[in-house]
């Protein structure tokens, strides 16, 4: 239950960060990366998408990057899943 819970407000969060990309103030941003920390532990498909477009975009590698250096320890642990170096086999 708590794995769909996750789900829905991740998903919800990563849509209204998409469109908050768009506006002229980008808050988008934080509310795309809160998303994907609720996804990432309970989705392993959003796991391996973050991980394909952090091989394939440079940009969103080193954001990515960036906030994962300056976020909290827990929320650390759940981003570094998605480095590329870092594969959970």
């Amino acid at each position: 239950m708590m794995r769909i819970i996750c789900r829905i407000i991740g998903g919800a969060l990563c849509f209204f960060g998409v469109i908050g990309m768009l506006t002229p103030i980008p808050f988008g941003l934080i509310l795309f990366v809160i998303g994907l920390m609720f996804l990432i532990p309970s989705t392993p498909s959003a796991a391996r998408g973050v991980r394909w477009a952090r091989t394939k975009v440079g940009i969103f590698d080193r954001a990515m990057t960036a906030i994962t250096n300056r976020a909290p320890m827990p929320y650390r642990r759940v981003l570094r899943q998605t480095e590329i170096n870092s594969y959970d086999w």
